[in-house]
Parts: C-alpha cells; sequence; structure tokens
C-alpha cells in the first residue's frame, strides 16, 4: 500500500519517460561516451542504481543550484524497483572536480553562544537528567530530583527525538571510543567529549577541520578510505548529513564496518526522499540540493545500503526533528525567495504547525519524516 501511494505521487510516468529523458539530455553540453560536461564542473553518465543495478526513471530534469549558486543544470533518477526507490543524479560530477559545487559552502561557521538565563539552566538540567536516565551518562550528576526531572522531557516528544539525534541514539561507553565523519566545525564532538566519550573528528573542509582543532578537539582532514584506520578502532562511527554526498556510499559503509569494534554501532542521519516534505514540494523541496547531494536514500534503500557493506542487524526510520526548518525552506524555495531568512511570523508559525503535524503522522505514515535515520550494528 505505501509503495503504491507513493508511485501515484511520480509526477513522470512510463508513458511519457522515453520523452521526458530526451528532453533531459537536451539540456545537457558536449554530451560524448560515458562522460558529460555541465557548465564548470564536468560529469558522467549514471544510468543504474548503485544498489540493485537497476535502470534509473526520470524524476526530474533541469535543477539548479539555487542554494550557493553553483553553475549547471542536474536532472536527477529515481530506481525503477518501488522498493528500493534511491534517487541520484544523472549525469553525476566528476570526484575530481566535486570540489567546485563546495565554493561557496557555508555550513562549518561557528554558532553563536546562546545567552545564560534560568530558563535556559532549567532547560540543561532537565536534558541531563533524562540522558541519564535513558542513555546513563556517568559524566552526569544523578541525583535523584534531576532523574525525576528527566521525566518531564517526555512530556515533549519533539524535543526529546531532537535530543535522542544528539547523542546519536549511542547509550554511554566508558573510555567509549567515537568518529565523526563529516564533523564540521566540532559542535557534536564537544558535546560527545563532554558526555565521555573518546572523540575523533574527520572533514574535507579544511576551514571547518581548521575551527574544530581552534577548539582543541582531534580532528583529521581528507577522506575516510585515506587515513587507514586500524580495523576496530572505534566503538562507534557517527555521520549526519555526510552518506548523501558520496559517491560510492557502498565502500565508505564497508570501510566503517571495518573500523568499528564487534559490537561497535554505526549512525547516519540522511535526508529522505519519501517524505511529507518531497511529495509536497516535489522539485522545491531543500533537501534535493543538486549538485552535492548525490543519493538521496528511501527507509528500504538505506537498510539494503546497510547490509551490502557487511552488518548483520540494523534499525532504519524516518524521523521529523526538523521537518519545520526543512519545510519552510522549501515553501521558500517554491515562492523564489531567500532560504536563509524567514519571510514573516506568519511563515514561522506556519512551518511550526506543519512540523507538528509531520510528526504526529509520522505515527501512521513510516516515511513521513524529512531526515533517515539509521543504527548498524556490527
Amino acid at each position: 500500500m505505501e509503495s503504491d501511494k507513493w508511485e501515484r505521487s511520480k509526477w513522470v510516468d512510463l508513458r511519457r519517460g522515453l520523452p521526458h529523458t530526451l528532453a533531459c539530455m537536451a539540456i545537457t553540453n558536449d554530451i560524448a561516451p560515458g562522460q558529460l560536461s555541465v557548465s564548470e564542473i564536468r560529469a558522467r553518465t549514471f544510468p543504474v542504481c548503485c544498489l540493485c543495478g537497476n535502470p534509473g526513471e526520470p524524476l526530474y530534469c533541469g535543477l539548479h543550484d539555487r542554494l550557493f549558486g553553483v553553475p549547471g543544470t542536474w536532472n536527477l533518477k529515481h530506481c525503477s524497483r518501488p522498493e528500493c526507490g534511491l534517487a541520484w543524479l544523472d549525469p553525476m560530477p566528476l570526484e575530481q572536480d566535486i570540489h567546485k559545487a563546495y565554493a561557496g559552502y557555508h555550513t562549518h561557521q561557528n554558532l553563536p553562544v546562546s545567552r545564560d538565563s534560568w530558563l535556559r539552566r532549567a532547560y540543561i538540567s532537565l536534558r541531563q537528567g533524562y540522558l541519564a536516565r535513558k542513555y546513563g551518562y556517568y559524566r552526569i550528576p544523578r541525583s535523584k530530583g534531576q532523574e525525576v526531572l528527566g521525566l518531564l522531557m517526555y512530556l515533549a516528544p519533539k524535543r526529546r527525538a531532537f535530543v535522542d539525534s544528539q547523542v546519536f541514539y549511542l547509550s554511554a561507553k566508558k573510555q567509549g571510543r567515537l568518529l565523526d565523519v563529516g564533523c564540521g566545525n566540532g559542535e557534536a564532538l564537544e558535546s560527545m567529549a563532554a558526555l565521555g566519550w573518546q572523540t575523533e573528528g574527520l572533514d574535507i573542509d579544511p576551514i571547518a577541520v581548521q575551527v574544530a582543532r581552534s577548539k582543541g578537539l582531534k580532528v583529521r582532514q581528507g577522506t575516510l578510505q585515506s587515513q587507514q584506520f586500524a580495523s576496530g578502532a572505534f566503538d562507534a562511527v557517527v555521520m549526519s548529513h555526510v552518506i548523501e554526498h558520496v559517491h560510492d556510499p557502498v565502500l565508505m559503509m564497508q570501510e566503517c564496518n571495518r573500523i568499528l569494534k564487534p559490537g561497535g554501532r554505526l549512525v547516519v542521519i540522511t535526508p529522505n526522499i519519501r517524505s511529507w516534505g518531497h511529495r509536497i514540494y516535489k522539485s522545491d523541496w531543500r533537501g534535493l540540493e543538486p549538485p552535492r547531494h548525490l543519493q538521496i536514500f528511501t527507509r528500504s534503500a538505506l537498510s539494503a545500503l546497510s547490509a551490502r557493506a557487511g552488518f548483520p542487524s540494523s534499525m532504519c526510520r524516518a524521523i521529523a526533528r526538523r521537518a519545520s526548518v526543512i519545510l519552510e525552506a522549501s515553501r521558500s524555495l517554491r515562492r523564489k525567495q531567500a532560504t536563509a531568512l524567514r519571510t514573516s511570523r506568519a511563515s514561522a508559525l506556519w512551518a511550526k504547525t506543519m512540523g507538528g503535524a509531520e510528526w504526529a503522522g509520522a505515527y501512521l505514515d513510516h516515511d513521513a519524516g524529512e531526515e533517515l535515520v539509521l543504527v548498524s550494528s556490527k
């Protein structure tokens, strides 16, 4: 039933598939065997699903980078098997040129420090009580009053879901080693280190690495494969909004498996192509982000990726923790407005209302959430 509903939402059906494919090819330049040149970023054809090898069907053509102004026109395909549903760029930027897509990218700057107030202190105490009760973090004082206070977090399920994601759904592990792949400015590393993890970060952005190192964090620059970590080096590997930027997600996940200890956890958070936001906003959905998002997953595709990488067990579900932000950005894109600024209080209220509706709807529609979270065990 869920796959039937998704199939009905597609804007391209099989009868129009060939003409649409030809139209998409017509907007690219300098077509050559095995390689296409799209504006200043070279690209190559990518006709089949990297997970199951089935041919892709056109989903959108003529997409532009409306966030950071990277030149070029991009097409999106999705797997012809409804039980997979993986979406990907075709043509896809070459690995040698993908850095050009990040020339104006600015997501790793330091965030302003929140002002101290009694309300903030109360929230921190509530959060600590919740983390102590649910995840057993041993560096947090465990007074009876604080544990009781932690129960109040269950009265705010949206906030509780956000706190769960902040600790990557990981229980406390004394002297546990954690690697954050795509750590950015190191904010998550700082938080996890404060909870007792021995943290290490990795990012390809030299500016982000510099910012993280200035905080005294242990952070490397480069790709995961280039680091040559020892097998079984980590108790946990986490990746938040990274896997969609990777040319070969299978290879990366296999490397994560190799460097994890037996019983170790891999946690992946990524956009969900079957979310309510995508169904509503289609080519204006914030989660598409061409040409940086190379492949966008469904629950079944992400689970299949985990299995392909050799993980014996995994759990994958859609979450609505950032629904309001993503829905508001998508609405701004549809209205051709700047996504970084809220246009009005009414727009912000609308986004919060829709985000709440998505969170509630996720109990009935397991694909509703704007993001996917995968937790795999070795």
